[in-house]
C-alpha cells in the first residue's frame, strides 16, 4: 500500500510544484512593477479561482466515476463519464466566463480596492475570462487520468505546458522580440494561450491510442442519466470549494481595510500557502484513486486503510515543508518584494502558514479519501464549519470589536485548520462513507 501511496502522489506532487513554478515566476515578474501590480494580479487570482469552482466539482466526479468503474473493470462507462464531464465542463466555462466579464467592475467595487488596482484588475481579469472553458476542460481531463490511475500524463503535459506560460509571460509582461510592453495585461494574455495549447494537445492525445482511456465521437453524446450523476455529484464539491473561495474572498475584505502594503504581503504569503497544497493535494488524490479504486473492486476494509496510509505519509512530508516556512520566512517573502512593510506583513502570514500544516495534511488527505468513495458531502460540510463557523466570525471579532491588525489576523488561520481536523478525523472514522453508491 505504501508503494502503491508514493506511485500515485509524487507525480501529483511534482506536476504541482511545476505549476506553482510557473505561478510563482508569474508573480516575482509582476512584483517588478510594483506593489500595486502584485495586488491585482493575486487578488484576481482569488477571484478566478472561485470561478473555477464548477469545473472543479465536475472534476471531483470525474475522478469518482472513473476511480470505481476502473477499478470495477469497466472502463466504456468510464469513458462516457469523461466525455459527459467535458461537455458540462466546456459549458460551464463559457458561461461562467461571459458573466465574469461583464460583472467584473461591480465585483472590484463590492471589495473596495485602490482606484490604480481597480484598474490593473479589470483589465487581467477580463483577459483570463476567455480561458476559462479550456482551463476547465483541463481540470476535468487530468481529473479522469487520476482516477484512471495515470498520474504521469498530466505531469509531462503539465510540465511542457508550465514551460510555454513562463516564456509567453516572459515576453508579454516586458515587451521582448520586438512585442509591446503589456504589463498585468501580458501575464493574463500568456496564462489563458497556455491553457489553450495544453488542452488542445490533452484532447489529442485522448483520442489516440496511447492512454489507458481512449475518447470516441460517440463518448459526446449526450447521455442525461450519466450528466445527472455527475451533475450530483460535482454539486456537494462546487459548493465546497465556492463556499471556500468566497470565504477567503470575504477574508481578503479584512486585509484590504488595512491598506495595500498589507493586501500585497498577503498575496505573497498566498504564494507559500499555495505551494503547500501541492504536497497535500498529492496525497489527496493518491488517496481518492486508491479508495475509489478499492471500493470499485469490492474490498472496502482496504479502502478505508488506504486513506490511513497516505495521512502517514502525508504528515512527514508536510512537517518537513513547515520547518521551511518557519525557518526561511523572511527570504521567502522578499524574494517576491522589496518594500519593508509589505515584506514584514508576509513573514506573519507565512509564519502562520507553517504552524496550520499538520491540520491541512490532515483534512485534505481525508477529504480526498471521501471524495474518491463518493462521499462529496462531508468535505463540503467540514469547509463549512472551518470558514464560515470559525475563521470569518473570529476574524469580525477580532477587527470590528478588539481591533487586532492584520498580523494578528493571519494567524486565525491556524484555528479554521484545527476546526477542520476535528471534524474530518469523526467522519472518516466512523466508516459510513464507504456505504456511498454511486
Amino acid at each position: 500500500m505504501g508503494r502503491a501511496v508514493l506511485s500515485l502522489a509524487w507525480p501529483t506532487i511534482l506536476a504541482g510544484l511545476l505549476e506553482n513554478m510557473a505561478t510563482t515566476v508569474d508573480m516575482i515578474m509582476v512584483g517588478r512593477l510594483g506593489s500595486a501590480e502584485i495586488a491585482s494580479v493575486g487578488f484576481c487570482a482569488m477571484i478566478n479561482w472561485a470561478l473555477f469552482t464548477p469545473m472543479n466539482g465536475i472534476s471531483v466526479a470525474v475522478v469518482a466515476l472513473v476511480a470505481r468503474n476502473v477499478g470495477a473493470g469497466r472502463i466504456e462507462r468510464a469513458r462516457l463519464a469523461l466525455g459527459q464531464a467535458l461537455l458540462l465542463a466546456g459549458l460551464t466555462g463559457v458561461l461562467t466566463g461571459s458573466l465574469t466579464f461583464l460583472l467584473a467592475p461591480y465585483i472590484f467595487r463590492a471589495f473596495g480596492v485602490e482606484p490604480k488596482v481597480f484598474a490593473l484588475s479589470l483589465g487581467y481579469l477580463r483577459v483570463l475570462c476567455l480561458g476559462q472553458p479550456f482551463f476547465g476542460m483541463l481540470m476535468v481531463c487530468s481529473g479522469a487520468m487520476r482516477g484512471a490511475g495515470d498520474m504521469r500524463t498530466p505531469l509531462y503535459l503539465g510540465a511542457g505546458a508550465n514551460a510555454v506560460h513562463i516564456g509567453l509571460n516572459y515576453v508579454l509582461i516586458f515587451g521582448r522580440l520586438g512585442l509591446p510592453v503589456m504589463g498585468v495585461r501580458g501575464a493574463a494574455v500568456g496564462t489563458g494561450l497556455s491553457y489553450l495549447m495544453e488542452s488542445i494537445v490533452f484532447l489529442t492525445l485522448l483520442f489516440g491510442p496511447r492512454l489507458r482511456i481512449r475518447l470516441s465521437r460517440r463518448d459526446f453524446t449526450w447521455d442525461g442519466r450519466r450528466a445527472l450523476q455527475i451533475i450530483r455529484l460535482a454539486v456537494p464539491a462546487c459548493a465546497e470549494q465556492l463556499v471556500l473561495q468566497v470565504g477567503l474572498l470575504y477574508y481578503a475584505r479584512f486585509i484590504v481595510a488595512f491598506g495595500t502594503a498589507a493586501l500585497s504581503g498577503y498575496q505573497v504569503g498566498m504564494q507559500a500557502l499555495q505551494l503547500s497544497f501541492i504536497p497535500n493535494m498529492g496525497f489527496s488524490i493518491a488517496a481518492g484513486t486508491l479508495v475509489g479504486q478499492n471500493l470499485g473492486a469490492g474490498r472496502p476494509e482496504q479502502a478505508k486503510r488506504a486513506g490511513w496510509t497516505c495521512l502517514r505519509w502525508a504528515l512527514p512530508t508536510i512537517g518537513l515543508l513547515a520547518a521551511v516556512y518557519l525557518l526561511a520566512a523572511r527570504p521567502i517573502a522578499e524574494v517576491f518584494v522589496r518594500e519593508a512593510e509589505v515584506v514584514g506583513y508576509a513573514v506573519s502570514f507565512i509564519q502562520a502558514v507553517a504552524f496550520a500544516q499538520a491540520g491541512m495534511a490532515v483534512y485534505f488527505t481525508l477529504a480526498g479519501a471521501l471524495r474518491g468513495a463518493g462521499d462529496t458531502r462531508s468535505p463540503l460540510l467540514v469547509t463549512l464549519l472551518g470558514m464560515y463557523g470559525c475563521r470569518i466570525p473570529v476574524t469580525w471579532v477580532f477587527t470590528s470589536l478588539l481591533g487586532w491588525g492584520a498580523s494578528a489576523v493571519f494567524q486565525l488561520l491556524i484555528l479554521d485548520y484545527a476546526v477542520r481536523v476535528a471534524a474530518i478525523l469523526v467522519r472518516y472514522h466512523r466508516g459510513r462513507w464507504i456505504e456511498t453508491r454511486l
